[in-house]
């Protein structure tokens, strides 16, 4: 069977200038976006200065401080909720569903493992509850 239809270069021209057009709709949302990003750029590195500035004051006053992470390890966390559980152990499912989604699943249960054994073990297992060594 014959195909009948023919294309025609006109279509095809207008096909292409769309598609610039849309280039060109895409382009200048980008540029938009990055202005928008400039305030906020601006702002963080304030923030930068003013934070760098008050550690520098702290540590003139405190030799022996030290900042906190900004993202806390998942051993701590999951040492505040086991404590935050009065002392009541928990398995690793509750933990994980305690944890939230701070960290992944697989993180909460490898921290568990590793914590729990060896000189430096942090939590007791008992029966696969696991609890703050105290």
């Amino acid at each position: 069977m014959k195909n009948d239809t023919k294309k025609t270069g006109n279509a095809t021209k207008n096909a292409q200038s769309a598609l610039a057009d849309i280039n060109n709709r895409i382009a200048e949302l980008q540029q938009q976006r990055v202005g928008l990003a400039e305030p906020l750029k601006i702002r963080y590195a304030e923030l930068c200065k003013e934070l760098a500035d008050m550690e520098t004051e702290i540590r003139s006053l405190d030799g022996n401080w030290r900042p906190s992470l900004l993202r806390p390890k998942a051993e701590t966390k999951i040492a505040e909720i086991l404590t935050a559980n009065n002392g009541q152990p928990m398995t690793t499912d509750e933990i994980v569903k305690a944890v939230g989604g701070a960290f992944t699943p697989w993180k909460i249960k490898n921290v568990l493992k590793k914590k729990s054994t060896g000189a430096k073990a942090i939590f007791v297992v008992n029966d696969g509850k696991f609890a703050v060594k105290t």
